[in-house]
């Protein structure tokens, strides 16, 4: 903390609490949050969140602890989320799929002090072999009391934090530079890491969301894409708010109940990541698809043999972006002058070049990395939590690098073609490599283990894994998907596993994974064909 900053309301456009203040003085009657049949006007919300960081302060956080969040979408993950950012905390969103060392590692890594959670989800917590060293308290939500806790933690209710506050306390001042959270991100040649977030880069990237999909204070926005992702947290929540909309979020996604649930709420914007738009595209025609009120979709990815039929079927405008947890979303889609097949144009606080490999600016039409640089200060991460070495690895030439290939043409339009890095995407997820194989090489007889992407019926990615054993083994596939079903959050399980006498390296010894994907997956075990699905926690 800086202690440079302001009080809650001062300087909305620079810090999230100050945000939801200004946006509540301007609306304070209209509704803000529709979530699990409660609605709460911009007053109540502002309200809430001072009521929430006071007794966060209260119980004993000190500004720049950080306060994780291990919840599905309901009302008090916002008022957690807000109210930390209130009281100067560090929000840890923490995916709810997570279990074991994937769970720990999340908590671990960011210093969580606090959590926020439910009685099952802190089941999960419980199980760990022992608590993060820095976890004190946790929060829990509803009347049930929770089976079992973790050792040498203190428990509260919610109904108790909310107590302990003093209405009378004064909150600290928050400035733009602070972090506002943390949020974890997928690694490619190592375990995830958490991206800290300045509040001026929540604030900037909402407000230059809303000013491309052009959004007016008289919009309802959906998202059911869970709040621990930066789609849900700021695509949509942030955004709205910024706008002065109104926000529902839904629990999760149902393709069969979707559109009832937009009709009922009268949205007039959702989003929509991985596989949501073929599957709503897949369903059976119906005479009600174009009865709502829904304008414009902001998708990723959309590929025009996606695009244009679900337009035309259900009378909507998609815009695409492109955006990386460490630099939120620095490319869209223009409304008035779109490029189907295009990521779109930078942001007005975004430089955005393709490079070649010398570093110099590629021509239009030419491939290369995707790189950024950003127009202010404190719009894109502050730097990875406790990993220096691997902030600076991301810089090269006073730009950052996104490891993704991509090409402009000759309007200035960015086109994306692969990723460089190992990184997978599946159901909108993002998943490290490196983790998945960590499980698989844990498994009795597999000797060497690569994960890789082979495609999708539904678009985006399958994982592959791809197996080396010990001399004269065999593998039981069955257990080896089972095992990796206890090991991992199901987003993660492989799909199909394949088994080679040895896996291909460079000279080095790294794992050529493009010679992987080539090799596609016709050989390979499906855990789907056989009847195996991976278990789901929430």
């Amino acid at each position: 903390m800086t202690g440079t900053g302001t009080r809650p309301g001062e300087l909305a456009a620079e810090t999230v609490g100050g945000l939801i203040a200004a946006r509540a003085r301007e609306h304070p009657g209209k509704p803000a949050l529709v979530v699990d049949g409660t609605e709460l006007t911009y007053g109540e919300l502002d309200q809430a969140v001072s009521e929430v960081a006071r007794g966060l302060l209260a119980v004993g956080a000190a500004p720049g602890d950080s306060v994780g969040i291990l919840l599905p979408n309901r009302a008090e993950y916002v008022l957690t989320w807000f109210g930390a950012a209130r009281a100067g905390l560090v929000e840890v969103p923490v995916n709810t799929a997570y279990k074991g060392q994937f769970l720990d590692h999340a908590l671990r890594s960011t210093d969580v002090r606090f959590l926020v959670t439910e009685p099952a989800l802190l089941e999960l917590v419980a199980d760990l072999s022992e608590p993060p060293h820095t976890l004190t308290t946790v929060v829990v939500l509803g009347d049930t009391a929770p089976g079992r806790t973790p050792p040498g933690v203190r428990v509260l209710s919610w109904r108790e934090l909310l107590a302990a506050g003093d209405p009378a306390r004064e909150l600290p001042r928050v400035g733009p530079s602070d972090p506002v959270a943390i949020m974890l991100t997928s690694g490619t040649t190592g375990r995830s890491k958490g991206v800290v977030y300045p509040n001026r880069m929540q604030v900037v990237a909402a407000r230059e969301c809303a000013t491309q999909l052009g959004t007016t204070s008289d919009e309802r926005l959906y998202t059911c894409l869970p709040l621990f992702h930066g789609a849900a947290q700021v695509n949509i929540t942030l955004h709205g708010l910024s706008a002065g909309a109104t926000v529902v979020l839904g629990r999760r996604f149902s393709a069969s109940g979707f559109w009832d649930e937009i009709r009922a709420h009268r949205v007039t914007q959702f989003n929509a990541l991985g596989s949501i738009l073929p599957v709503l595209l897949a369903r059976p025609p119906s005479e009600r698809d174009r009865d709502h009120q829904v304008e414009r979709v902001f998708a990723a990815p959309a590929p025009p043999e996606v695009l244009h039929p679900f337009e035309e079927r259900f009378g909507v405008h998609i815009v695409e972006g492109y955006g990386l947890t460490e630099i939120k979303n620095v490319l869209y889609n223009p409304l008035d002058a779109r490029k189907v097949g295009s990521i779109g144009l930078p942001t007005e606080s975004s430089i955005v070049e393709v490079h070649d490999e010398r570093g110099n600016r590629a021509a239009p039409g030419q491939a290369g990395e995707i790189v950024y640089r950003p127009c202010q200060a404190d719009i894109m991460f502050a730097g990875y939590r406790g990993d220096p070495e691997a902030t600076l690895a991301t810089m090269k030439d006073l730009w950052w690098h996104t490891g993704d290939l991509g090409y402009t043409d000759e309007d200035g339009y960015f086109y994306f073609i692969d990723r460089k890095k190992d990184a997978l995407r599946r159901r909108g997820e993002n998943i490290s490599s490196h983790e998945v194989e960590s499980v698989l090489l844990a498994y009795p007889g597999v000797v060497a283990a690569a994960a890789v992407a082979t495609p999708s019926e539904l678009g985006e990615d399958e994982v592959l894994a791809v197996l080396q054993l010990e001399s004269g083994r065999q593998v039981d596939f069955a257990g080896l998907f089972a095992h990796c079903d206890r090991a991992m959050p199901h987003f993660m399980v492989p799909r199909y596993y394949r088994v080679v006498d040895e896996l291909p390296v460079t000279p080095t010894g790294k794992v050529r994974k493009t010679d992987l994907r080539g090799q596609g997956r016709d050989d390979a075990w499906d855990a789907h064909a056989a009847g195996f699905t991976p278990a789901r926690h929430v």
